[in-house]
């Protein structure tokens, strides 16, 4: 895989390396020579470059997960470059393969999907939905690109929700600020003062039948924490099997992660993926009266 920037100040190359993360062990080298080009002629990380160069890092590929299957499963793919795609994921379906769900995962699609287009690539999921969370995921083609968000502290990339709750909220725009950890010997998660820190912003957009549409921003993005927030309230999710004890004629959970929005860490760029309320999320308000 190439990473091509553009030099925004003039300074050696070892300089730029160590400003942008990148360690030289990252760096492939051919013949004992580092692969790292300015404006496409091989240089050495003492050289320099101007401004407005154009610089070509070339790190090794990965060898794809022996563990993971392919599959030929069918994928949204809404946006992709060499350096990441945007996916968007069907509800019902496991992000990861485990012991329990070795097959059938959006991992086992992707690893068809990069055999099929010859990329030298391990699977890297920069955001997590749980299983009966439909929606966008954001996925690197590197280890080091995941490296990258990890290591930044600006923000730089936004996960947008919308979500069809049980009530007419009292609060209409809040962000509730609770820790969460795991229920003992059970799956579900649950508030607790010895749980981990979790932020979730909402906004309600709708009102109609004895029901909110609510747009959320998760800003810590913990296991179920979105749901395990609203249940708390005593406003769950419609079609939440797990932490709503209401049957509602919905064949999927009403909470879909319907924009992406990151600073592109390679190319310096704003990129949005944005999405409209997912069908089941339609069909069920002009169910209850109520377009969108």
């Amino acid at each position: 895989m190439d990473l091509i920037y553009r030099a925004k100040k003039p300074e050696t190359i070892k300089r730029f390396l160590l400003e942008n993360n990148i360690p030289l062990k990252l760096v492939k080298s051919e013949e004992g020579k580092m692969m790292l080009f300015v404006n496409n002629d091989l240089k050495t990380k003492d050289d320099t470059m101007k401004k407005g160069d154009t610089i070509k890092i070339r790190i090794q590929d990965e060898k794809p997960e022996s563990d993971i299957i392919p599959e030929d499963i069918p994928l949204d793919i809404l946006f992709e470059d060499e350096y990441f795609l945007v996916v968007n994921k069907p509800s019902d379906m496991q992000v990861m393969i485990s012991k329990t769900h070795p097959t059938g995962t959006l991992a086992n699609a992707l690893a068809f999907y990069y055999k099929k287009n010859g990329l030298g690539s391990q699977i890297h999921f920069i955001n997590r939905l749980d299983k009966e969370t439909s929606g966008l995921m954001l996925v690197a083609k590197n280890r080091f690109l995941k490296f990258l968000f990890s290591d930044r502290t600006d923000n730089s990339i936004t996960n947008e929700y919308l979500a069809v709750v049980q009530g007419l909220m009292d609060i209409k725009r809040f962000c509730i600020e609770l820790p969460i950890s795991r229920s003992e010997g059970s799956i579900k998660r649950e508030v607790s003062e010895t749980g981990d820190e979790c932020k979730t912003s909402y906004q309600v957009e709708r009102e109609f039948d004895g029901f909110s549409l609510v747009r959320i921003l998760s800003e810590t993005g913990r296991t179920h924490q979105i749901r395990v927030h609203f249940s708390y309230f005593n406003y769950p999710i419609v079609g939440d099997l797990l932490y709503n004890k209401n049957r509602y004629p919905v064949k999927d959970m009403l909470l879909y992660s319907n924009l992406i929005r990151f600073r592109h860490p390679i190319k310096d760029q704003d990129v949005e993926v944005r999405l409209p309320a997912s069908e089941e999320i339609r069909a069920f308000m002009k169910m209850h009266g109520a377009l969108i």
